[in-house]
């Protein structure tokens, strides 16, 4: 009998309508929640970071100017990155490496489309957004929708990934929110303490 789950067909369709009814961007400019807090500690502790400070981006220019900073970990990029590929190869196990890669392709690829329109229209309402600014809101966010597509065809459902896309699918990737990644764009800019 092989472990092999089969097609991850029914579980990116249901992430798919997930991702589609996602807010984001939505509360571009708005100021942090609770629950943003929870779950930006949330990503830093599944990641094994250190303790980090926060700095709040309070509009595209100095989202910008923080994606330039050089004083960024790259332990953070670093760190996910090897969660990826471990959930990366756990999801390998589980589903035929043609239904993956196809289904991921296309999940990424569909997102990728919404995600920019999103972005672009919360820059148009905000001003003041260089054009590649929105490709790299976008980018984040897509990428966060991958990430969550491969640990939940891995069978896990409590990764650091899970955190960081609920930052995006509350509207977060806004200036005040957590921008969730190891070059923070949008928002809570993570240095090592």
């Amino acid at each position: 009998m092989s472990d092999i789950i089969g097609l991850p067909a029914s579980a990116l369709s249901s992430l798919k309508a997930e991702l589609r009814a996602a807010s984001w961007f939505a509360a571009l400019g708005e100021p942090l929640t609770d629950g943003d807090r929870i779950d930006a500690t949330a990503y830093a502790t599944a990641l094994g970071g250190p303790d980090v400070t926060i700095d709040v981006a309070r509009g595209w220019p100095e989202a910008e100017h923080f994606l330039k900073a050089p004083d960024w970990s790259p332990h953070w990029w670093d760190r996910e990155e090897a969660l990826r590929l471990d959930l990366l190869k756990r999801a390998e196990t589980r589903h035929s490496e043609r239904a993956l890669w196809t289904g991921l392709t296309e999940l990424t690829t569909e997102i990728g489309e919404v995600v920019h329109g999103k972005a672009a229209t919360a820059a148009a309402r905000m001003g003041d957004a260089a054009r590649a600014s929105i490709h790299v809101a976008a980018g984040a966010a897509s990428q966060a929708a991958y990430q969550l597509a491969v640990a939940r065809l891995a069978g896990e459902p409590a990764s650091a990934f899970e955190s960081k896309f609920r930052l995006f699918a509350a509207g977060g990737g806004r200036p005040g929110s957590p921008w969730p990644s190891p070059v923070p764009f949008w928002g809570e800019r993570r240095r090592q303490a």
